[in-house]
């Protein structure tokens, strides 16, 4: 083992990979990547719900001092560079299984649409089941190499944490996330300024910035409202996961579908397959459509390609746990967007519809995504057996067991 102090120039790579590699999630399922953060300051790895990047910005101030004084120590340095080298091997490992099975989608890659991920504590932007399958499912697409895109809200307040008062009840709180301790980075114009996107929702613009975090080789991308250019409470809007009243969800659900697509066109992504994981992103089914609606095809043959790209996997086996709209409600929130499908707004309802024709119906998100997708899955084959028997009616002539 060299005991000779590390170089200026090793000390400025080390904290160069630090730094990086705090920034990746790919730390939060190697043990010996969090030993190391946990090593340099024991305290602010246990106050901070053990995350890397509020740890390095703990021990990088005055120009890294204490960083580059943790680093002098050879075995912890040797370390180091040990952990960093798996991680550079892992993000260019040339030979996954995605570039011998599935090399076109390095350049159409997937993009993965989900109200929520769950990755690990210090990014608390999951309630349950839903995210910690996103979140796995962007784990597994980086380590097959699979060119994949997370689309979600960045929820600042995040998702509530639990305490006991001083009389014994349970109380809960919203800890303000902060992105400069998160491990993500705004998503910028070449000038350097913040990207802003918009979508109409309520006959006014509504902008999101962007951040951008890297989950190994995938990326996510978190849509946030709360930028200057919109009034208090269009800011407030990405504020809480599912927080708010229905107005509130809705106003969600089109700044995820409907923004997401719009933000991937921007950054000149073209994915080869949408997917909806849940139905709080279907409205990235209408968005689809317009784009070939404005491209001069009808209204129908945008819903055909669409069918042709998007896929849904549904998870709430009650009748209850699906997203449902008034028709006030959806023809408010998406304003003059039926005139943009060159539709009457009957048909946009309809595609929300299991019966078109019931004008009491209401609009529901979970058979907008089965209207508008390929093929479906659930969770497991229980869940499968039991969402058969919801919405076999979407699927006139065909036994309980032959509903895809």
């Amino acid at each position: 083992m060299r005991s000779e102090p590390l170089t200026q120039k090793e000390l400025k790579e080390i904290v160069a990979g630090l730094n990086k590699m705090a920034r990746n999630l790919w730390w939060t399922w190697n043990n010996e990547a969090q030993e190391i953060f946990e090593t340099l300051s024991p305290r602010t790895w246990q106050n901070q719900y053990h995350n890397a990047v509020a740890v390095l910005r703990e021990v990088s101030a005055w120009n890294d001092y204490e960083l580059r004084m943790r680093l002098q120590n050879s075995d912890f340095a040797a370390k180091v560079k040990a952990v960093l080298k798996k991680f550079d091997d892992y993000m260019t490992r040339p030979d996954t299984w995605a570039a011998a099975n599935a090399p076109q989608l390095q350049n159409n890659p997937v993009a993965y649409f989900s109200a929520e991920f769950g990755f690990h504590e210090s990014l608390p932007i999951a309630a349950g089941g839903l995210g910690m399958l996103a979140g796995d499912h962007t784990k597994s697409a980086s380590d097959l190499g699979l060119g994949f895109v997370g689309i979600t809200l960045f929820y600042r307040d995040g998702y509530f944490q639990q305490t006991i008062n001083n009389e014994n009840w349970q109380v809960e709180y919203y800890p303000q996330l902060n992105p400069r301790n998160l491990a993500m980075e705004p998503v910028l114009k070449p000038d350097g300024d913040p990207l802003l996107c918009e979508v109409d929702i309520m006959g006014q613009p509504v902008f999101f910035r962007t951040w951008k975090t890297m989950v190994g080789r995938s990326t996510l991308f978190l849509l946030d409202t709360n930028v200057e250019l919109n009034p208090g409470n269009l800011r407030e809007i990405t504020a809480r996961v599912y927080g708010g009243d229905v107005t509130t969800r809705i106003m969600q659900e089109i700044v995820l579908g409907i923004g997401g697509i719009k933000l991937l066109r921007t950054l000149g992504i073209n994915p080869s397959v949408f997917h909806m994981n849940e139905g709080h992103s279907a409205f990235l089914v209408l968005e689809l459509i317009r784009e070939q609606v404005a491209m001069g095809k009808t209204f129908e043959e945008g819903l055909k390609e669409t069918i042709a790209h998007a896929v849904f996997t549904t998870h709430t086996p009650v009748p209850a746990g699906h997203d449902r709209f008034n028709e006030g409600l959806v023809r408010y929130a998406l304003g003059n967007y039926a005139a943009k499908l060159k539709v009457p707004f009957s048909k946009v309802m309809g595609l929300g519809r299991v019966n078109p024709e019931d004008n009491d119906e209401l609009f529901c998100m979970t058979v907008l995504a089965l209207k508008g997708s390929r093929s479906a899955n659930g969770v497991s084959e229980l869940h499968g057996q039991v969402s058969r028997k919801m919405w076999k009616d979407l699927y006139p002539g065909k036994k309980e067991e032959e509903v895809p």
